[in-house]
């Protein structure tokens, strides 16, 4: 008899599912997602029409997944779009959406209007969204305090085992010292995905088919930075192992920096959106055609969003497909936000909804996303202005212990010429083992970082190779001054 894995048996196994990556996406889309059905259903289509519609937006591809399923249960199967919204909901790990799929086959056998059920549902949602992020922004900053307080205890206890060493059998402590290494990177890997889950960031870039050449570029740049790393360390890591981990996190640290840079510009991007969307329905709230709106819009100064309009006003004037154009523009200025909120308001501009008013929801939705955005990154800063000099610190301590060792060692060989009792210090493998704190705890900090900024890969790679530079750099530095003081006030 086959044995049947129950995860109520294990509490943390389900705890892990709750926390899935797709549970997060779908939660990541709902709030714009809640919004499009809403703007959608104002323009008085059947339900069967909205329900088709939400199955093909592909912008929202985590929750549109379940809408297909919906779709193939109701025309495939000829069930009730009630009974249909409840099967599927069953196969949501969110449990947010699988409530609201729950409640929308209720609204739907009470034979409420569709409009009048979505109207309220983005409202309520939006106001204990706003009320649950301010909640998890306030623990967030609680567990960076946390992080903090156990990242430089965990170093120096890592330093005392080394210490202890001295006292007792260097043979039987150093395994140790390792193993206690790998269980405290273990655990803050585990602390890091609890941050995770409590910041809940976005990607900046678009997550689309098309992408940019320039964004093609730079992510081949990444993996030409990711695959040659290694070289550095392989040329002069054998004689010098703390400057060949220096030059070996110096590609990530370049490409990274430059990727920064170019989230930079579509964070730009973002700042400008909002007054162009403003503009473009202000005007084609009037019934005027969306390209004699752009063709004004070419008039004012958007910054960095000229370019991306001007090229879309072309299309449209060449007679290009208009959701062809809309996606290229969507494409080219490269940002998630942009294009969940372009994607709405586009469809309502095609499909003759209340534009004046969805466009106003929209911006009111924006605000608050970007308000939440910046509180994340407030706390991103006050972390990363911790985290990245006491890892300095931490590495240039360490620096001073090993010149410790390194002396300590140097008195032990010529106190053996003279005395029996010899003293055999493993400097070599001391050595390795700060390499291993180092690298470990740089990634470390790196994946955390990461984990609560979320703009994009390239911020990985920028604090890994941040770290690794700096920390290496500042062990080396420190360990061969204070090598030289102390064998300076040795033989003076």
């Amino acid at each position: 008899m086959a044995l049947k894995f129950n995860s109520k048996m294990f509490p943390f196994f389900s705890k892990l599912k709750s926390l899935s990556v797709r549970k997060y996406n779908i939660e990541s889309e709902l709030p714009f997602f809640l919004l499009y059905l809403w703007s959608i259903a104002s323009t008085r289509v059947p339900r069967t029409y909205i329900f088709r519609f939400a199955s093909e937006k592909h912008v929202f591809r985590n929750i549109s997944s379940f809408f297909m399923k919906i779709k193939v249960l109701v025309e495939g199967w000829r069930y009730e779009h009630a009974t249909a919204c409840e099967v599927v909901g069953k196969e949501s790990p969110s449990k947010i959406f699988r409530e609201f799929l729950s409640r929308m086959a209720r609204s739907i056998r009470s034979g409420e209007p569709f409009e009048l059920f979505m109207s309220r549902e983005y409202t309520n949602f939006v106001a204990a969204y706003s009320e649950n992020m301010e909640r998890m922004m306030n623990k967030l900053k609680q567990l960076c305090d946390a992080y903090v307080s156990i990242l430089s205890s965990t170093t120096f206890i890592c330093l005392v085992i080394l210490m202890l060493g001295l006292l007792y059998s260097l043979e039987t402590m150093l395994p140790l010292a390792v193993l206690v290494t790998v269980t405290i990177s273990v655990a803050l890997l585990m602390f890091s995905w609890i941050m995770f889950s409590a910041a809940r960031p976005d990607e900046i870039l678009a997550k689309g088919k098309i992408k940019p050449p320039k964004r093609k570029i730079l992510t081949l740049i990444s993996i030409a930075s990711v695959s040659t790393s290694f070289l550095p360390y392989l040329l002069i890591g054998f004689n010098q192992p703390f400057y060949g981990i220096a030059f070996s996190g110096l590609p990530l640290l370049v490409a990274g920096f430059i990727g920064k840079r170019y989230v930079a510009k579509v964070k730009r991007c973002e700042e400008f959106y909002p007054s162009f969307l403003r503009q473009i329905a202000s005007i084609c709230a009037t019934k005027v055609p969306i390209k004699t709106a752009l063709k004004d819009a070419l008039n004012i100064n958007y910054g960095p969003l000229n370019n991306p309009i001007r090229r879309l006003y072309n299309k449209l004037s060449f007679r290009i497909n208009s959701s062809v154009a809309w996606e290229s523009f969507e494409a080219e200025v490269d940002s998630e936000l942009i294009r969940r909120v372009n994607g709405i308001f586009v469809d309502v501009l095609h499909r003759g909804g209340n534009i004046d008013e969805i466009s106003k929801m929209l911006e009111s939705l924006y605000f608050i996303y970007t308000t939440i955005r910046r509180k994340r990154y407030q706390v991103v800063s006050y972390l990363t202005g911790i985290v990245t000099p006491l890892h300095v610190a931490m590495c240039g301590v360490m620096g001073v212990v090993g010149s410790f060792f390194t002396l300590l060692s140097a008195f032990a060989s010529i106190a053996a010429v003279a005395s029996p009792i010899t003293l055999k210090l493993p400097t070599e493998f001391i050595s390795i083992y700060f390499l291993l704190i180092i690298v470990v705890f740089s990634i470390n900090n790196a994946v955390t970082l990461y984990s609560i900024e979320g703009d994009s890969r390239f911020t990985l790679l920028f604090y890994i190779g941040l770290l690794l530079v700096s920390g290496s750099l500042i062990y080396s530095l420190t360990s061969q001054a204070t090598s030289n003081y102390l064998f300076s006030m040795i033989t003076s």
